[in-house]
């Protein structure tokens, strides 16, 4: 695995952890001993702590990370958590199982025993009773779970056999990665532009400058082109799928995509937000400042009005956007406009160079 200080921090790991070389544990996190870690797998502690107990598992794509110098992830012990789940900054109980893409987001508590079923979405904030299955977006309890169903749910997403557990595996699952890491041709990074360790990228692809694509995060061009406007920033585990020629991505200045996102050919005009596991589907235009919110799905050709949260499967205007959600936004730009200031100065220092 990918094991990457931050600042003055470097990850603590236990004993008899086993990893996929691509998945990537990073700062001040402690990971604690006997735990499993999948392909593009990412624990990353960069502004806060992640703290994981022993004998947890993550498959492939799962993205646990923090919420900046306001709340640390905190994962219990015998945590299994499925294929681009997402863990945020969080607090998950003992023995919980997190199913394939679902999201756990910012302040949320999952007592011990919980189940989040697949494709679901706990809203910042909620604490959850142990001992419940919880399936939806917003995530609700459908029905008390026992021990022996959990420890069958456990067993089922570790195996990988059969598919077995109906309530934790996707539906549609998010393609694998369709390149190694690393970057194909006509690529065009501005100056300050950073580009994770694990991330792909191919086709033609301009980055502009202060811009930042994350670890896990694939980016291919097809036969079109993706541009990624100044200080917008793709986080981690999310996918970008242009396609024929005139299918482009195209995403405007100090843009903010969410964790495990998937974007294919659309254009998301400056300032607007696309929330962690979102789905924006082709021809979808996101106008200035709106927000498209975590976990939703926008219909092919939908128009996201400017100043609007839409959110939904299929999105649908929700509400007007507040000044507490645009200041969060541009906060979010900055803190990601600094972490890509501290991540190239560290690859530099490890490189040696000025």
């Amino acid at each position: 695995m990918i094991i990457l200080p931050y600042l003055e921090h470097s990850p603590q790991i236990g004993s008899r952890v086993e990893a996929h070389p691509a998945a990537a544990v990073i700062g001040r996190t402690r990971l604690g001993s006997g735990c499993t870690l999948g392909e593009l797998t990412l624990l990353r502690a960069d502004g806060e702590d992640v703290r994981i107990g022993v004998d947890c598992w993550f498959g492939e794509a799962s993205t646990v990370h923090i919420a900046d110098a306001l709340y640390p992830a905190i994962v219990g012990s015998r945590v299994t958590v499925g294929r681009f789940a997402l863990v945020h900054a969080c607090t998950v109980g003992d023995d919980c199982v997190i199913g394939e893409h679902a999201a756990v987001m910012d302040g949320s508590v999952l007592g011990a025993g919980s189940v989040i079923a697949a494709e679901s979405v706990v809203p910042p904030g909620k604490t959850l009773e142990g001992g419940w299955l919880y399936a939806g977006a917003p995530a609700r309890p459908v029905e008390r779970i026992s021990g022996a169903l959990i420890e069958h749910l456990h067993r089922a997403m570790r195996g990988g056999s059969g598919r077995e557990g109906p309530h934790i595996f996707a539906a549609a699952r998010a393609p694998r990665l369709r390149h190694a890491a690393g970057f194909g041709v006509k690529r065009i990074f501005a100056e300050g532009a950073y580009v994770a360790p694990t991330a792909s990228i191919a086709g033609h692809v301009v980055l502009a400058a202060r811009s930042s694509v994350w670890f896990g995060v694939e980016i291919d061009a097809g036969e079109a082109r993706v541009e990624i406007g100044e200080q917008t920033n793709v986080q981690d585990n999310s996918r970008l799928y242009a396609g024929k020629p005139g299918e482009d991505v195209r995403i405007g200045p100090r843009v903010v995509i969410g964790h495990n996102v998937r974007i294919f050919a659309s254009t998301i005009e400056e300032g607007a937000i696309i929330g962690m596991g979102a789905i924006i589907g082709k021809g979808t235009v996101v106008r200035a400042g709106a927000c498209v919110a975590a976990g939703s799905i926008t219909e092919p050709g939908t128009e996201v009005a400017s100043g609007q949260v839409w959110s939904g499967r299929p999105a649908r205007a929700a509400r007007v956007l507040s000044d507490r959600n645009r200041a969060e936004f541009a906060r979010a730009v900055q803190v990601y406009v600094g972490y890509s200031e501290n991540y190239l100065a560290g690859a530099a220092h490890l490189l040696g160079t000025p």
